[in-house]
């Protein structure tokens, strides 16, 4: 992002300052377009450097002790309908040439080029470019996967964290080897972190210890954000034990978020038989389960709420 505070600029301009003798290029994307206000912009990125390159224009640039040239789309703004292939052309010169953009692919995700305006392309227009390879950016995840697709002439490699939940090969750098014949893709995992995400049928307390095992035996604990979705009609102790082990485990695993919106609650006999049959607490509850049984599945979950809410206060009367 452009929105970044003066201290990350500094510590992000320092690791590539450190990283000699390695050469680094920049391509700014739709997240920190190259613009007046661009990160790019700061005193860091803008004194000169023998191994740090920022893409600042649409231009081709010559590698010389490579052999290569590299044909750089950098982003001018957040969305466009415009492809960051066009007007990319092969020149001579060099005997590599790498086409470096930053964009998506509509087709592969089900859409059209005209519904993206996340600077969509086309598969064709890609193969057509007659690259040794294409280096793509903006989607969170690698794609194609070289094992598979070891012929593809282009690939996101993603990023080098996954970013969230549901993302499923993220966490990857791609190191490309172009040979006299030919060119070697691999994927590199680099990710440090881990997402989880764990989907549940919740009945019983015995439902719940399987978690807590399942939880329990997640490798780099302190390094896994776990998601955690249980579904079912469960008894207000059932979802109390599950509270409790959400509870145990904020302090046990990186992150945990807790979606409930899939657990009904249901006062079983056990809960009840604490109150009197018949008095305000057992004809709260029915009144309560009733309106909830009639009521749309979007107002459901307040009647839960609610259901829960009514159990607490009254238990709290008998303790």
């Amino acid at each position: 992002t452009n929105q970044v505070s003066k201290k990350y600029v500094q510590q992000v301009a320092r690791v590539l300052e450190e990283a000699k003798p390695l050469r680094v290029f920049i391509l700014p994307g739709n997240h920190d377009y190259f613009g007046p206000n661009s990160v790019y912009q700061s005193e860091e990125f803008t004194k000169p450097s023998q191994h740090i390159t920022i893409f600042r224009e649409r231009k081709p640039f010559v590698v010389p002790d490579l052999d290569l040239t590299l044909y750089p789309s950098p982003c001018f703004e957040t969305r466009s309908n415009e492809s960051p292939a066009k007007g990319v052309s092969k020149q001579p010169g060099t005997k590599y040439h790498v086409a470096v953009l930053h964009g998506s692919i509509p087709s592969v995700i089900g859409r059209t080029s005209e519904e993206d305006d996340s600077f969509p392309m086309t598969v064709d227009e890609l193969k057509n470019l007659g690259m040794d390879y294409i280096a793509l950016g903006h989607w969170h995840s690698l794609y194609p996967d070289p094992v598979t697709s070891p012929d593809s002439p282009f690939y996101y490699s993603g990023t080098p964290e996954p970013t969230g939940f549901g993302e499923r090969m993220s966490g990857h750098a791609i190191l490309v080897e172009l040979l006299e014949r030919g060119r070697q893709v691999s994927a590199i995992p680099t990710a440090q972190h881990s997402y989880v995400d764990v989907d549940i049928e919740v009945k019983t307390v015995q439902d719940i210890e399987a978690v807590r095992t399942n939880l329990a035996g997640l490798p780099k604990s302190e390094m896994t954000l776990v998601r955690l979705q249980p579904k079912g009609v469960v008894s207000i102790a059932v979802r109390e034990a599950l509270d409790t082990l959400v509870a145990e485990f904020q302090s046990r695993v990186a992150y945990i978020r807790y979606e409930d919106k899939g657990l009904m609650l249901e006062p079983d006999e056990t809960d009840l038989n604490q109150f009197t049959k018949g008095g305000i607490a057992s004809t709260t509850f029915s009144l309560l389960k009733k309106e909830r049984d009639q009521a749309s599945s979007s107002d459901r979950p307040k009647y839960e709420r609610a259901i829960a809410l009514a159990y607490k206060a009254f238990k709290g009367t008998l303790d």
